[in-house]
């Protein structure tokens, strides 16, 4: 099983990154990212849209990050995260779009939707806060004390 994190923008902060690191060094499973180019204008959804449908896995469960997307507490989202990894043959990946959002095309691909607020977030730190609560998740199913 593998999952991927696909994003719309470059991560710039090495801060972050180390962050990120951090955590992938520990999870039990390895995640790949994949950056797509960030377009400067509303109309570069689409464009960006089909950067990331070339690059979405095959047999993959697909899950857009989007503020209208359910919401989810961490325990609910490892429930949730310990059902896909039970899949079999089934690989997971997130989208996270860009300062405009993600494209119909790829919004109706999407299995599932979550949003972890209605605020709006900068990719690179939504990032890591997407690693860190894939990390958290996996603790939880684990009983281990992280999640407290």
């Amino acid at each position: 099983m593998t999952i991927t994190l696909i994003s719309v923008g470059k991560m710039k902060q090495n801060t972050y990154q180390k962050e990120i690191e951090s955590y992938l060094k520990q999870l039990p499973y390895p995640i790949q990212f994949i950056e797509i180019n960030d377009e400067p204008t509303k109309e570069g959804v689409v464009k960006e849209g089909k950067a990331i449908l070339k690059r979405i896995p095959k047999n993959s469960t697909v899950i857009v990050m989007a503020i209208e997307g359910k919401m989810m507490n961490s325990v609910e989202f490892s429930a949730y995260l310990n059902e896909l990894v039970l899949m079999p043959n089934k690989d997971i990946c997130f989208i996270i779009g860009g300062s405009y959002g993600l494209s119909d095309e790829v919004m109706s691909l999407a299995t599932d939707k979550i949003s972890f607020s209605k605020m709006t977030f900068p990719h690179q730190l939504f990032k890591l806060m997407l690693v860190e609560q894939i990390y958290r998740a996996f603790k939880i199913m684990e009983n281990h004390p992280y999640h407290k």
